[in-house]
């Protein structure tokens, strides 16, 4: 059954809420519902929100966790590393003491070597110096010859003297004679023994410089099998000191017209005043194979170009 309210008089606001009062209670109750529901989904989505944090929470420390395991490796592996850098460290050590000691064995080798090629001129010192005492000798006897003669002319034209002693001076010049020409053979001996005892067998084009400053002297070339050792004295004609650098070449016969080209790394420097021995040997040398032998003055022309063939 449906109330119907009347109010007696002109309050028609109060009128329009009596009549529709049921209107309004129902419009109330479903508004009270509704925040009920909106306080249940918000309590709902707040327990999610709680469960979705807790989550994150355990994922955030499962990720600490791993990066501290990565983090414990990685200076496990650090420290491998400073190891492998010790050992390195210490091996590189080792490798230059050793490097050290070469080098001082070298110094070693070097320092007699230099003792020998000491030596070597002072036998050439030497062998000069007595080629020099025979020259001398020699000239002394010419000399008494001269003189001699003189004195057989001077007693020729006297004729005072008897022929006894004429034959007495005959003797003796035919003596010196022979003591000269002795001399003369030792001497030639020694000449030869200082010429090169190799001849060139075929040299290049003609350089510019007719007459050069720098030659090859006492050339000496030995082989045994496919070893061939070779050996030359570097000889200064002039009275300044020269610099440059030399080598020598292994070429067949065909590649004798060949020119080399001047390198640095196979050739041998010099500075020399006089002159300087030059030895170097080859291995594994074919049979019909020349020595060729260049020298280059200080501005790296070259000067000098011979080859010599290996007599076996």
């Amino acid at each position: 059954m449906e109330h119907n309210f009347y109010v007696v008089g002109e309050n028609r606001g109060l009128a329009f809420l009596l009549n529709n009062i049921k209107y309004i209670l129902w419009f109330l109750i479903i508004i009270i519902a509704a925040l009920s529901g909106v306080i249940a989904f918000l309590h709902y989505t707040g327990i999610q929100n709680q469960e979705q944090f807790k989550l994150q929470i355990d994922q955030e420390k499962t990720r600490s966790n791993s990066l501290i395991s990565k983090l414990k490796k990685s200076s496990q592996q650090d420290s491998e590393w400073e190891l492998q850098i010790l050992s390195q460290s210490s091996k590189q050590k080792k490798l230059k003491e050793q490097q050290e000691s070469l080098i001082y064995q070298q110094g070693k080798e070097l320092s007699e070597i230099k003792s020998i090629l000491g030596q070597r001129e002072q036998v050439v010192q030497q062998f000069q110096l007595e080629k020099k005492s025979t020259q001398v000798q020699i000239n002394n006897l010419q000399l008494k010859v001269r003189s001699l003669k003189q004195q057989r002319l001077s007693e020729q034209a006297s004729l005072t003297e008897s022929k006894t002693e004429n034959k007495n001076v005959q003797t003796k010049i035919s003596e010196l004679k022979a003591v000269i020409s002795k001399l003369e053979q030792k001497n030639k001996k020694i000449k030869q023994k200082s010429s090169s005892p190799v001849s060139a067998v075929k040299k290049r084009k003609p350089l510019i410089i007719d007459n050069p400053i720098i030659t090859v002297e006492k050339l000496k070339i030995a082989s045994k099998g496919t070893r061939v050792s070779v050996s030359y004295s570097l000889t200064n004609k002039s009275k300044d000191l020269q610099r440059g650098r030399t080598g020598m070449y292994l070429s067949s016969k065909k590649n004798l017209e060949n020119d080399i080209a001047f390198r640095r790394q196979t050739s041998i420097p010099y500075k020399i005043k006089r002159y300087r021995v030059i030895s170097r040997k080859f291995t594994k040398v074919k049979p019909g194979t020349f020595i060729r032998i260049l020298i280059w003055n200080e501005k790296n022309k070259l000067i000098f170009d011979e080859a010599h063939p290996i007599k076996r």
